[in-house]
């Protein structure tokens, strides 16, 4: 009798270190490994057990999480807001603003808008200043469209200003690249309105297919065209885009969120799981940006 209590005691032992060892070497986090183990060890069979319900109940939810954010549906739902980073200060700015554009103190809204005025860059307000354009209050959309059109102003005369150089020079590549900066920036804020943007984007894609063509593009480059490509629909173009990214740039971490942006988008989990093989191979460093969604995309 004591030689059989001796072998299920051992198998026990061993089963608890086998599971806590195979977690560990799937998951990487000793700590915890440590703490699943102790678990085993006081629980009998039954810990080891209850363990693996757990994680096969999180393994689930994590393909469910996967799915909504595949489909586009759900708490993942916003346009791929889990692959952004968080804009703390369009937070801080942007939501007060809202806010004020909801209080029945007519002056304070005013106030709000020609606030905007003062700033370094009215351009990242622009949310805020076209839902002002359908306030209640005259005069605040009145002040909303005075910012607005004073911003296309402004990027009429950079953009004539850039065109006038190349003009000059066609082959000056700092024009080119100022005019590819400015023309995404367009696209990006949409200080234009939707009747005018296609003419803009038509114009970025001239200007960045020079730049992807010539030479060696800056990560930049590929960086903005992958979320203009995104953005206006062109997913198989941005999928190309992305592949020859990583290979000029394969140690430039953003190479590696743009191809994880473009699988989502396209629902590619095949793709998606290959990309992520390969990042043990590749030269780039990975931070905290990037790894905290490759690790929720893992599970």
């Amino acid at each position: 009798m004591d030689v059989v209590v001796i072998v299920l005691l051992a198998l026990h032992v061993l089963l608890s270190l086998v599971y806590a060892w195979d977690w560990f070497g799937s998951f990487g986090r000793l700590q915890e490994a440590a703490v699943r183990l102790v678990i085993g060890l006081m629980l009998p069979l039954v810990g080891v057990l209850t363990l693996k319900l757990v994680d096969f109940f999180a393994e689930k939810n994590a393909g469910a999480q996967m799915d909504e954010l595949f489909l586009g549906r759900g708490e993942l739902s916003d346009d791929l807001q889990l692959l952004r980073p968080v804009d703390e200060r369009g937070i801080l700015d942007a939501a007060p603003a809202v806010d004020v554009l909801e209080l029945n103190d007519y002056d304070d809204r005013r106030a709000m808008i020609m606030n905007t005025l003062r700033q370094n860059d009215t351009a990242d307000y622009v949310d805020v200043l076209r839902e002002a354009l359908a306030n209640d209050d005259q005069e605040t959309s009145h002040y909303a469209s005075v910012v607005i059109m004073d911003l296309q102003q402004q990027v009429h005369a950079r953009l004539a200003e850039l065109g006038r150089r190349l003009e000059d020079d066609p082959d000056d590549l700092d024009a080119l690249g100022a005019l590819e900066q400015e023309l995404y920036q367009v696209i990006k804020e949409g200080v234009v309105d939707e009747n005018s943007l296609p003419r803009y984007v038509e114009r970025y894609w001239g200007v960045s297919n020079r730049l992807l063509e010539e030479g060696r593009p800056s990560a930049s480059h590929f960086h903005h065209r992958i979320a203009a490509d995104l953005k206006t629909g062109s997913d198989e173009h941005a999928r190309s885009v992305a592949r020859r990214y990583l290979e000029i740039h394969p140690d430039d971490e953003d190479a590696v969120l743009d191809a994880i942006r473009v699988c989502v988008q396209q629902n590619d989990r095949p793709g998606l799981d290959a990309l992520l093989d390969r990042l043990g191979d590749m030269p780039v460093v990975l931070t905290s940006k990037s790894l905290r969604y490759i690790r929720f995309l893992r599970r």
